[in-house]
């Protein structure tokens, strides 16, 4: 197996990520540094990152509902929460799949499956997010063009794959949104050039995997094979 792929399956973190703390020589192989992510790990091979040893373990998977004020950067140490302090502590080394910034909530996955963050995370796979999004004013119907058109901001064409059920509410507009990849803060940058801002900021849906009723804070584990079904639409028997 290859070097990145193992530290992903051990859980360690996502195989892009992994990558990088090879490239860094932070990763040994037999007590050797290994910079290549491609090394080919033989079975008996002890591989630790930053010296700790990785062993193989069971994939766990949690859905969240993340209320806002809740961090989703593991590695932050100034969160005054953060979003795996949501499921038991027992599940320690668990990390989220996806962005959704402080000031945003819903739906999140939880997991120490690499395979499953990179098939959600990738663009090439163009999986599907649906938000609920209410911004300032009204959204006219070249704005509402342009939002499939996309605009550029910081050299990223951020842009929507569809919309839907606008509603305007006092002087704000209530939409359903859907992107098929994830740059950083993408719709709030994406109104806000727009000239709408971004009030509130819900996801809903990741593949057809949905939110559904579960309360806010709240969590529910969910087994691997339905999760690979309803997130990327693919068998999770591997």
């Amino acid at each position: 197996m290859r070097l990145n792929a193992f530290i992903a399956k051990a859980g360690f973190t996502s195989r892009r990520k992994a990558a990088l703390f090879i490239k860094e020589g932070s990763v040994k192989v037999g007590g050797k540094v290994v910079c290549e992510p491609w090394y080919l790990v033989k079975e008996g091979d002890a591989v630790t990152v930053n010296g700790k040893l990785l062993n193989a373990e069971k994939k766990t998977y949690f859905i969240v509902n993340k209320p806002k004020g809740v961090t989703a950067t593991v590695e932050d140490e100034h969160a005054l929460k953060k979003i795996t302090e949501i499921v038991p502590k027992r599940y320690a080394r668990l990390y989220p799949i996806g962005r959704l910034d402080k000031d945003s909530g819903g739906l999140i996955i939880l997991t120490n499956d690499g395979d499953l963050c990179y098939q959600l995370t990738h663009p090439k796979f163009e999986v599907e997010k649906e938000y609920v999004v209410t911004v300032k004013g009204s959204l006219e119907p070249d704005v509402l063009a342009r939002l499939k058109r996309g605009v550029f901001d910081e050299g990223d064409l951020l842009k929507v794959k569809a919309y839907s059920g606008m509603k305007k509410a006092g002087g704000n507009t209530a939409l359903h949104v859907v992107i098929a990849e994830g740059k950083k803060r993408h719709l709030r940058r994406l109104f806000k050039s727009l000239g709408n801002p971004v009030i509130d900021l819900k996801r809903i849906r990741i593949g057809n995997l949905r939110l559904g009723d579960l309360r806010e804070g709240s969590f529910e584990k969910i087994d691997r094979e339905t999760i690979y079904r309803l997130a990327i639409g693919k068998s999770g028997d591997r």
